[in-house]
């Protein structure tokens, strides 16, 4: 009975906060990204200079999600700031000694953590229906591409997220579940560290060849692996370009976005 009571008393203590919450500093693209997904941009008063779709909507720029103006974020008067594990522990620190809420978001390592994450958000400012909503959608997107995935055949996927050096989409992290949803294999498999040579790569003959577009690095990896004609994703014209926005910022429509191209790479 106790516990109920205090679990009821937690609950109408979060809904309280969450109601009062009508200014929020996002310190990552994929909190802004999530925030507007919810429709709570009209709370946003401050982001970074990576969160372009804010910082063309007008939204204060205080820094990014590494180098924070604490000031700056000071003087905007938030209710709450909401960021990711990049920022710097003593920058967090100092906004909590100024009187602010804090809440650091982890990276999700799957879907699954994806869905979860933007549930917590929108607890934060108070749009859990509107969350719930957008949750069910996308998981019923994600559960109709794993059932078509079930008649393609198996094949092995590079996922390159980055160049000098390349690096790869390890297992354990959203991204791989991009390739596994798909049916597919990634060759970066039992890997610790996600950095490659071409050589490795060429060696594990993928079937297909994703770039995250990376601004114009992307375009520039896509050409020069186009001239390793001995990758059977070479000589197969299955080398693509896929949104960096999409693939490498999550949330759940950007996770069904991102899914969909993977599968339609896979299936052509």
């Amino acid at each position: 009975m106790r516990r109920f009571v205090f679990l009821f008393l937690s609950l109408i203590s979060v809904t309280v906060f969450s109601q009062e919450v009508k200014r929020v500093v996002s310190l990552a693209p994929s909190v802004t990204d999530n925030i507007y997904l919810l429709g709570g941009n009209h709370r946003l008063v401050g982001c970074t200079s990576y969160c372009l779709r804010a910082v063309d909507d007008g939204v204060a720029q205080v820094g990014s999600a590494v180098q924070v103006n604490v000031e700056k974020v000071f003087a905007l008067r938030p209710d709450l700031v909401i960021t990711m594990q990049l920022t710097k522990p003593q920058d967090i620190e100092s906004l909590r000694k100024l009187g602010i809420r804090v809440e650091v978001m982890h990276t999700p390592k799957s879907f699954e953590e994806i869905c979860e994450q933007t549930m917590t958000i929108a607890q934060l400012i108070g749009l859990s229906d509107k969350a719930e909503e957008i949750v069910n959608n996308a998981k019923q997107r994600v559960a109709e591409i794993r059932q078509l995935s079930r008649s393609l055949p198996s094949g092995k996927v590079f996922f390159q997220i980055g160049a000098s050096p390349i690096y790869t989409v390890l297992q354990n992290t959203y991204m791989n579940d991009y390739i596994t949803s798909c049916g597919a294999t990634n060759i970066a498999e039992g890997l610790k560290v996600g950095t490659l040579s071409r050589e490795s790569v060429v060696l594990k003959k993928p079937d297909v060849i994703i770039i995250a577009e990376m601004g114009g690095y992307g375009k520039n990896e896509k050409e020069v692996w186009e001239t390793y004609g001995s990758i059977p994703a070479v000589k197969n014209g299955k080398v693509f370009l896929i949104s960096s926005e999409t693939s490498c910022s999550p949330s759940p429509v950007n996770f069904v976005s991102a899914l969909e191209d993977v599968y339609r790479f896979i299936k052509n």
